[in-house]
């Protein structure tokens, strides 16, 4: 690999990122606005994306609460 090249290698996204970044627009803003509120505890949040709303094209997520302290602390949002 060049030199000039190392720094435009990115490192790989989590499941959760992936997860994250494949919702639907609506969707994305209403998690990603929870994400960064941070008067909402992880745990909660992490209740909040488990289960699947077929009425809101939704497809939930199995975090926990570290899946999203770790989220917040990698975008600086705690």
């Amino acid at each position: 690999m060049a030199l000039a090249e190392r720094y435009a290698r990115t490192e790989p996204k989590s499941k959760f990122q992936t997860w994250l970044d494949g919702l639907a627009p609506e969707n994305y803003l209403i998690v990603h606005g929870w994400l960064e509120d941070t008067t909402i505890p992880n745990a909660r949040i992490a209740q909040m994306i488990r289960d699947d709303d077929p009425d809101d094209n939704f497809t939930g997520y199995p975090a926990n609460k570290d899946t999203i302290a770790e989220w917040r602390r990698t975008h600086g949002t705690r």
